[in-house]
């Protein structure tokens, strides 16, 4: 049971930060209010943040209420963070001409000669604590799985 909250606390943590983040991120004159950027790309960039935040709401809505199939809500809430960081990973390899970068011609700030971007570390950090929670959530139910179990006498005898 113990497990089962630890793993809802991280997923929590991991898809309210997910929402907040990227808010914070692009609410800005770098992002949101570039006036670089074309109105429509704009458009894009919120509806983009409204969508994030209102699933990251439904994942949170998935991971607490009460369900009598509490796994799928649980795995749901987890890949909601994974398939949305999972892009900072290979979108500038997809799509020619897209960069981490939030400015043209921004060199990338640098940890012993390699490009280091915050954004980058911030994802991969997301995903593997949605990945922990996820996991301390199964592993968490299939511990009380084999508690329920066990026959009566048993449970007794082992005390």
């Amino acid at each position: 049971m113990l497990k089962q909250k630890i793993g809802r606390f991280l997923l929590t943590v991991v898809l309210v930060s997910t929402a907040l983040s990227s808010v914070a991120a692009d609410w800005n004159t770098g992002h949101l209010f570039n006036d670089d950027w074309p109105p429509h790309a704009r458009f894009h960039d919120f509806s983009l943040l409204q969508l994030l935040c209102g699933v990251c709401v439904l994942g949170l809505w998935l991971l607490w209420r009460r369900s009598p199939e509490p796994e799928i809500g649980v795995r749901v809430a987890a890949l909601i963070p994974i398939i949305y960081r999972s892009a900072f990973f290979y979108t500038t390899f997809l799509i020619p001409g897209t960069s981490l970068s939030v400015y043209p011609g921004e060199a990338p700030p640098q940890i012993l000669g390699i490009p280091f971007y915050p954004s980058v570390l911030f994802s991969l950090v997301s995903i593997i604590l949605a990945i922990v929670g996820y996991w301390l959530f199964r592993s968490g139910t299939q511990q009380c799985q084999k508690l329920r179990e066990r026959p009566l006498h048993q449970a007794r005898r082992n005390r």
